[in-house]
């Protein structure tokens, strides 16, 4: 089964809620300052593309539709540190079951961490940490492995902040970032990296509930894993180090605006001169951006906004990357009372760098539209539709996805 690409901020949002959306609606069973928030959501899914494939006259790429079973139960402890910040721990599984082509059957488990604390002197620390082992076909960032089933993996992503307030207007901020992700089979030894990040940041207050901020970046990635007979070492594998300027505009809570507005330049270098197959790498530089952004416009219109740009690389054993400039709107509308519209339409551009004959590129679009219906305070109804279009100038790359979705959440 090939490799394939689809719109990155997609498809996880499909099948797996967030842990900031079990907080907000749950929270019904408490002893003290602690919430304990189980939930648990059941949904079908019809799926007319299960492997994304082309529709070529290829048996890898063959199109397949079949129904889903998700089941995903969920348990979080939310312990709040009397104004001061909070503790949230929890765990969220993703249980997927296909009717006709069983074989698929995959499971995924995520757990979290998340403290925040602000020190009446002003100092500010926080520790973000989420674990995930993986079996879905809906791949990593770069889109390795999109479309194949059971792609075992796990990855984690720890996030660290330790900073300052000066005087209420001014903040100054140091970071570390750690992620690992390893897959499962040697064969996908490729996508086995750590990331170690360093940082340092300042912000301005420049309204009542609104920061300016100026951060600095530098991270080191390295493929760890080099498989016997492969050719692939260290003196010939993609690690690379990168530096990051990044400036934007980020709200406390209870503001208008809720994300970051986050714009920059990034700078990337290559241990090594040649890959593997005698190719160059290419040191490079480019403006990436970060920025998702909900504008609650009313109590009951929310509108977002996400844009995306990325360098993404596609292993340890190749000097081929692409540059993800991705956009996405979104809509929530409450009516009726019980009633919950959401729409969304996104479109990303992929920009290779090889192959050349032509310049390998694909056009990346979605569309969502969902209704749900409160039956009660903690639990809902709802029904969706997602179509997944990619258009490459390598038609083997080409492909469209329809999902129709039922389902039945629960959060208390």
């Amino acid at each position: 089964m090939r490799k394939g690409m689809v719109l990155g901020f997609v498809v996880l949002s499909l099948i797996v809620f967030l842990s900031s959306e079990v907080m907000a609606q749950g929270g019904r069973i408490a002893v003290g300052n602690l919430k304990i928030i189980p939930s648990l959501t059941l949904e079908e899914v019809y799926d007319d593309n299960i492997y994304l494939g082309s529709g070529i006259n290829d048996t890898d790429e063959r199109i397949e539709s079949d129904w889903i079973s998700h089941v995903m139960p969920g348990l979080a402890l939310d312990y709040t540190l009397e104004g001061r910040g909070y503790l949230r721990v929890g765990y969220l599984g993703d249980y997927a079951y296909y009717k006709d082509f069983d074989d698929n059957d995959w499971k995924n488990h995520r757990g979290f961490l998340d403290f925040d604390y602000q020190a009446p002197g002003g100092l500010i620390f926080g520790v973000r940490n989420v674990y995930v082992d993986a079996a879905d076909p809906y791949g990593s960032d770069n889109q390795y492995g999109l479309g194949v089933p059971q792609t075992k993996r796990w990855y984690d992503d720890l996030n660290t902040k330790i900073g300052y307030t000066f005087s209420n207007q001014f903040r100054a901020f140091l970071y570390y970032d750690y992620y690992k992700q390893d897959y499962d089979q040697d064969t996908d030894f490729t996508q086995d990296y750590t990331v170690n990040q360093f940082g340092a940041g300042f912000q301005m207050r420049v309204a009542s509930k609104t920061w300016a901020f100026l951060r600095y970046h530098y991270g080191y990635r390295d493929y760890y894993t080099h498989l016997d007979g492969s050719g692939v070492t260290d003196q010939n594998d993609a690690d690379f180090d990168y530096q990051r300027v990044s400036a934007g505009l980020t709200w406390d809570s209870g503001a208008k605006f809720a994300g970051e507005l986050n714009f920059g330049y990034e700078w990337r270098n290559f241990d090594n001169k040649f890959d593997v197959y005698g190719r160059q790498y290419d040191n490079r530089d480019t403006w990436v951006a970060a920025t998702k952004l909900n504008y609650y416009a009313t109590p009951s219109t929310t509108l977002s906004l996400a844009l995306i740009r990325a360098l993404r690389d596609t292993g340890s054993d190749t000097f081929q990357y692409y540059t993800d400039t991705s956009i996405r709107l979104g809509l929530a509308q409450v009516f009726l009372t019980k009633f919950t519209l959401t729409a969304e339409v996104g479109y990303a551009l992929y920009d290779y760098n090889f192959p050349t004959d032509p310049t390998k590129e694909a056009d990346n679009y979605l569309g969502n539209i969902g209704v749900s219906y409160k039956i009660w305070d903690w639990l809902n109804a709802g029904i969706a539709y997602t179509y997944l279009k990619q258009d490459s100038n390598y038609p083997e790359d080409d492909y469209t996805d329809n999902r129709f979705s039922v389902s039945l959440r629960a959060v208390y």
